[in-house]
């Protein structure tokens, strides 16, 4: 089975299961049948696209390959939905007692504290919001530049890596700093990426979806493959990477323990794949 493939029965897999807590939860849940019928229509659709011909037009192919970049920012937004109705929120208690312990404190407050410049904090907002880019631009060069083959085995990996993450938000929401803690002072308040990137959160961001951290699991996913497929592009990356992850606590996103949590995860997925994955040839070989 190609990664493509699998990539679709992931995010079936997630449709499905998701539909059930739907239908189980829907004494508690708003608009429960419309959220059951469009995760049951959306599992069948997808499942179906592997009957589809292999010639198709290039729109088309496009939408069939890009697919999973679209949707999961929509089923992000639906985490919150279902993490108010189906969530056990005590985990949060936990995290935030293993964080004081361990770091003595909370990272995410004295960090911003004891480094108020504001030349760091737009470099680290900056990073932090690049972290919607790395999909896109790491796949479309893959993509349009004839690597296939890396390009669905990412889409795979970030799909598994998404799809275990909103479960796990779901299931075991945790509240991050972002709405637990006041926002970073001024003078780092007010600059141009700071805001950007506060906009965005707020628009965007889903109530319990701290740990493990998404943005560091996918990102390390990222930059995981780059060093696999193209290592130039990893040596481009990693500055960028490094500031995201200290970003995710610098900005008051998320606890140190969600960035151990992201690490975790990431290397869970990339290690599962090299382990089930046949031996690659020698073409395709990471190239500088």
């Amino acid at each position: 089975m190609t990664s493509r493939y699998r990539t679709d029965d992931v995010i079936v897999v997630y449709l499905i299961v998701t539909a059930f807590l739907a239908a189980v939860y829907r004494v508690n849940l708003p608009q429960w049948e419309m959220v059951l019928l469009i995760h049951i229509v959306g599992a069948c659709l997808l499942y179906g696209l592997r009957f589809l011909p292999e010639r198709l037009p290039v729109g088309v192919r496009f939408l069939r390959d890009w697919y999973p970049v679209m949707i999961f920012p929509l089923l992000y937004k639906e985490v919150e939905r279902f993490a108010s109705v189906v969530g056990n929120w005590g985990l949060t208690d936990i995290l935030v007692n293993i964080e004081v312990a361990t770091f003595r404190g909370h990272p995410s407050l004295y960090l911003s504290e004891a480094l108020p410049y504001i030349p760091l904090s737009e470099y680290l907002h900056f990073c932090y919001f690049a972290y919607l880019l790395l999909v896109p631009l790491v796949g479309g060069r893959w993509y349009f530049g004839g690597r296939k083959q890396a390009f669905d085995e990412l889409l795979w990996l970030v799909s598994v890596t998404f799809a275990s993450s909103y479960l796990f938000y779901i299931l075991f929401p945790v509240d991050s700093p972002f709405y637990r803690f006041d926002p970073l002072e001024t003078p780092l308040r007010g600059s141009f990426f700071y805001e950007l990137v506060h906009f965005v959160s707020e628009r965007g961001g889903a109530r319990g979806g701290a740990f493990p951290s998404s943005h560091v699991s996918i990102s390390t996913v990222v930059l995981l493959e780059a060093f696999r497929h193209e290592r130039r592009l990893f040596a481009w990356l990693l500055p960028v990477y490094l500031g995201l992850v200290t970003a995710t606590v610098y900005g008051r996103f998320h606890y140190a323990v969600d960035v151990l949590g992201g690490w975790l995860l990431a290397a869970a997925v990339v290690g599962l794949s090299v382990a089930i994955q046949p031996r690659r040839s020698g073409s395709s070989r990471a190239c500088p």
